[in-house]
């Protein structure tokens, strides 16, 4: 079970639409099976920021907050790889709550790679 100190602090969400209506303007996103990446470079980021998007077309709030904990489960436990100074953008495709936490990670994992916004196991282990 993740403690208070896993758990990615508020200051690196993204809440507001003028910051999601930047990375849709100036950002590159990257389309997978269950989820679609959006990736912004901002060196005044120290850390990395990420916000969360689940729209209607997913089902009721319980389902929606339900693929919400999951995709803070996977930024916490790939927190160390991420890369720093870059705001993200992670939304939720139809097929989101019909996966398991898995099926999301291998997805996210995947486009994370596309977009160079993780860093390797080498990379990490030598920082």
């Amino acid at each position: 079970m993740a403690t208070d100190r896993d758990v990615p602090p508020s200051s690196l969400h993204i809440k507001q639409s003028g910051d999601f209506a930047r990375m849709r303007r100036e950002g590159r996103s990257q389309a997978g099976r269950h989820l679609v990446l959006a990736v912004l470079r901002d060196p005044l980021v120290n850390e990395f920021r990420f916000g969360l998007i689940t729209s209607k077309k997913l089902g009721p709030a319980v389902v929606r907050n339900r693929v919400r904990r999951r995709l803070r489960e996977i930024i916490r436990a790939h927190r160390d790889r991420i890369i720093p100074g870059l705001q993200m953008v992670i939304i939720g495709r139809w097929s989101a709550p019909n996966v398991t936490l898995q099926q999301l990670e291998k997805d996210w994992l995947k486009l994370a790679n596309r977009a160079g916004i993780i860093r390797t196991n080498d990379d990490a282990a030598s920082s």
